[in-house]
């Protein structure tokens, strides 16, 4: 089922727009990173209006052309790959923010 595919999509592209940019953020600071160095997955330089562009990705999606059952199936989709991506910002944000990394040969200064 093809069609499941926007549910990760939406998750890709709303989701890193939005909170992602958190997660930039975070990372940025705690890795010390220059404005791009590491972080052009949460960059969209093709989208310069990220409100125009949800609302009009909203507006598609509220037109494709499935029936319920399968809008319901991609909602879940978008909800499990939100979840996972939530895992993993958890993951990053972990290792972003101990004090020792192992394997480590030196403390970090607090």
């Amino acid at each position: 089922s093809p069609e499941l595919l926007v549910g990760h999509h939406y998750t890709r592209y709303l989701g890193d727009l939005s909170g992602g940019q958190i997660l930039k953020n975070i990372a940025q600071k705690a890795m010390n990173l220059g404005e791009h160095d590491g972080l052009r997955f949460y960059e969209f330089e093709a989208i310069p209006d990220e409100k125009g562009f949800k609302a009009n990705y909203r507006a598609t999606l509220d037109n494709l052309p499935i029936d319920q059952a399968m809008a319901d199936r991609i909602g879940e989709v978008a909800n499990e790959a939100f979840h996972l991506n939530m895992n993993m910002g958890k993951v990053l944000f972990g290792f972003l923010t101990r004090r020792q990394r192992a394997g480590s040969t030196e403390a970090v200064a607090a």
